[in-house]
């Protein structure tokens, strides 16, 4: 597994347009490290997040799957809920 890896994958998916759909499809960062594999590329999550620098550099290489890879591993990615973070659940103390 490494961030070689990755970008290979990567460079396969531009070329093939209906593998860039599935990329740009993806909703989750596992959805991305399944379908790699399932092409015979074996990476984790945190060597793609170290090939997200070479696909910003190169975006206009990789094409549209650049912004959908970018969008899920760049470090400004989190998964909180578009409206932000949850609010507390928990019981409030009450001292009287």
């Amino acid at each position: 597994m490494s961030k070689e890896n990755a970008l290979e994958f990567l460079t396969q998916a531009a070329d093939s347009s209906a593998l860039t759909e599935q990329v740009k499809e993806a909703d989750q960062k596992e959805e991305i490290v399944d379908l790699a594999k399932q092409h015979g590329f074996e990476f984790s999550e945190d060597d793609m997040k170290k090939a997200v620098p070479v696909v910003q550099e190169k975006s206009g290489f990789f094409g549209d799957i650049a912004k959908a890879i970018i969008e899920l591993f760049a470090p400004a990615h989190d998964d909180y809920p578009a409206t932000g973070a949850q609010p507390y659940t928990g019981e409030l103390s009450r001292k009287h």
